[in-house]
């Protein structure tokens, strides 16, 4: 493509309307929040003022489409790399199956030339056994600060020499981590990274996954899906605010340094899950969201089981698991709560449960401000219960949509 200058803006020049008339900056912010980079590009025809303006702008989202052959998509992508004149604030690449690794190489190699410091790439490979090999280039990318890779349950392997020395976010989806030191490779070289995700990843079943950093903010590992579990996790970073563990992860919890931690949601996949040391890793938690029999599980195990910070707490579980028993038993070992909020997976096919009125009161003491029965079956809250003298009776009903929630009598 002929480069040139990006023409200036004229009134009296024939065809600029007035959108066409505003300066640079807005019209690259207008175009930066199109959905797609093909839409930016064809701009580029809606008048001379417009030819050129899509070269400028720093964030390209570019997805393959299943009517375009492999050839045209692969050079549309090469087209639209060699025209930016301007360095990438994002680069999100969508390619299926549409390319060859050493293809997808010498694009990502071309975004690191242009500073790119946010990228995204989605690979499908054709084959199980295809291994996605980490470029050099992007591994020791002075510019990169957010990475987010998803392969489609694929290896992924790192280059010998890595830096990522401004690497903040890093997200890896459906990526092969069966190689457990891989994670500690990449926290090893990423002493800026904050947060850090782990969503449907594999895991080695006979290893521990450790992770550790010194910096890092957020942590988030989830797998809903039937994947395989690790032997453990091991989780030790001093400055770790926010950390969310749910689903099928791992048999045993290890934490370890945790003195910043704020907010803890851990909802695992009972399955063959052990006691797991959660005590007293998560000491200082604010905020706690966790499955009733698990937390039980680990309360039992613990010597000094006292979050002394504990604000919030919400319990999850379901309706053959629910007991007022076991929910007491949590109740006093954490009497100072200010909220507890309660969430059941029920079973319709049971059709009725009843709380007397003692059991109710057993809920309330004069610490705890309110207690919340909400979601169940994923419907939205019905019923808050806040300290009040009048109150008599608690009952669980289900049959039919209008009687799926607590209600008073």
């Amino acid at each position: 493509m002929e480069k040139s200058e990006l023409p200036k803006a004229s009134n009296s020049e024939e065809g600029v309307d007035f959108i066409s008339s505003m300066p640079d900056a807005i019209l690259l912010l207008i175009l930066s929040r199109l959905l797609s980079t093909e839409e930016v590009v064809r701009s580029s025809i809606l008048s001379r003022r417009w030819k050129y303006l899509w070269t400028a702008v720093p964030t390209l989202h570019i997805r393959y489409r299943r009517e375009l052959k492999k050839t045209k998509f692969i050079e549309f992508v090469y087209w639209v790399l060699a025209n930016i004149t301007v360095n990438l604030d994002s680069f999100r690449l969508y390619c299926g199956d549409y390319y060859c690794m050493s293809t997808v190489w010498r694009w990502i190699h071309v975004a690191v030339r242009k500073n790119v410091k946010e990228l995204h790439l989605e690979l499908h490979p054709n084959k199980l056994t295809d291994v996605f090999e980490m470029p050099h280039s992007l591994a020791t990318c002075g510019s990169l600060e957010v990475l987010k890779l998803y392969l489609s349950a694929r290896l992924l392997r790192l280059p010998n020499t890595m830096g990522f020395p401004a690497l903040r976010v890093l997200d890896l989806s459906y990526v092969d981590l069966e190689d457990n030191d891989l994670i500690n490779n990449f926290l090893e070289s990423c002493p800026l990274l904050e947060e850090l995700s782990l969503i449907c990843c594999f895991m080695n079943e006979l290893a521990l996954l450790r992770i550790s950093n010194p910096n890092l903010k957020r942590l988030r590992i989830d797998n809903n899906e039937n994947l395989i579990m690790c032997c453990g996790i091991q989780i030790c970073c001093p400055k770790l605010v926010d950390m969310d563990l749910t689903g099928n992860i791992a048999y045993r919890f290890f934490f370890e340094c945790l003195d910043s931690l704020k907010v803890v949601v851990i909802q695992p996949k009972l399955e063959g899950i052990t006691t797991s040391v959660l005590f007293p890793g998560i000491s200082r938690v604010e905020h706690l969201s966790i499955d009733l029999f698990f937390f039980l599980e680990c309360l039992y195990a613990a010597r000094d089981p006292v979050l002394p910070n504990l604000k919030t707490l919400v319990i999850k579980t379901t309706m053959d698991a629910f007991t007022m028993d076991n929910f007491n038993k949590v109740l006093k070992y954490y009497p100072k709560l200010e909220s507890l909020k309660l969430i059941i997976k029920q079973d319709f096919d049971e059709k009725y449960e009843c709380l007397d009125e003692a059991e109710t009161r057993e809920i309330l003491t004069s610490d705890v401000e309110s207690v919340e029965f909400f979601e169940f079956n994923g419907e939205k809250p019905k019923l808050v219960i806040d300290w009040f003298e009048d109150l008599l009776h608690l009952f669980f009903t289900w049959g039919d949509f209008g009687d799926r929630f607590p209600h008073w009598l």
